[in-house]
């Protein structure tokens, strides 16, 4: 992780881009939860740990809505021995659809969260976060988010490496927005199966295999049962 630590922040240094991390847990068969959505837990004990660990020297971790409105999670640091710095959390949400009474919002100045969302989103809603804390950051008047936008203001303010936890939808806009620089994916092995059970991955995808990204300096490792393989994208290095 130290390696991890000093190219982040050469990465960000040179680009005044957060150095970001894609993490993914799932199923040999590529799963991360089941078609009803259930995702407790893929993963085993040891893995988890290790997620902690790395939120721990993160800046800042990142999902999208559809995650707050299906996990409600609070996207804390939980180490086994106690302690541990809980990450800046960030949370993409165009509508502002982010309920009031979930844990990143009540606990909003305990922990820093930031929304980010698009210009149309409800001014009132808006005033009801900022009482709680949560700073709302608006990128355009575009449909969505503006990915590229959001992680250039992080860059610009103090957030020089983004542990990126989203659902798939998010995970396919930020790579297929040039927006990750790593890799991290844990592998259970188990097999779930159905083709409504949810993807890592999901968006439009590529239409050609020639077309995926692909990773270099590649390492595997074992946690218990579980492994773990994670690379960089070549625009994290360069």
């Amino acid at each position: 992780m130290e390696r991890d630590q000093q190219i982040a922040l050469e990465y960000h240094k040179r680009t005044q881009m957060p150095f970001v991390t894609l993490k993914t847990a799932m199923t040999l068969d590529g799963k991360i939860a089941t078609s009803t959505g259930d995702s407790k837990w893929v993963t085993n004990e040891l893995s988890r740990e290790n997620v902690h660990r790395m939120r721990n020297w993160m800046d800042g971790i990142m999902v999208g809505i559809g995650t707050v409105l299906k996990d409600r999670p609070s996207l804390t640091t939980r180490l086994p021995e106690g302690g541990g710095k809980s990450p800046t959390r960030i949370v993409a949400d165009s509508l502002l659809r982010i309920p009031i009474d979930t844990p990143l919002v009540t606990t909003a100045k305990e922990v820093p969260t930031w929304v980010f969302c698009a210009d149309r989103a409800d001014t009132e809603k808006e005033k009801q976060l900022l009482e709680y804390g949560v700073k709302v950051i608006r990128t355009g008047s575009g449909p969505h988010v503006d990915l590229k936008k959001a992680m250039k203001y992080l860059g610009e303010n103090g957030i020089s490496s983004v542990l990126l936890e989203g659902g798939g939808q998010l995970n396919w806009s930020m790579l297929e927005a040039g927006l990750v620089q790593k890799v991290v994916t844990f592998i259970a092995p188990k097999l779930l199966g159905g083709k409504e059970s949810i993807t890592p991955i999901s968006g439009q995808g590529f239409e050609r295999m020639g077309l995926a990204v692909p990773l270099k300096d590649v390492t595997i490792q074992r946690f218990g049962e579980d492994i773990c393989i994670s690379g960089y994208l070549s625009n994290s290095l360069d």
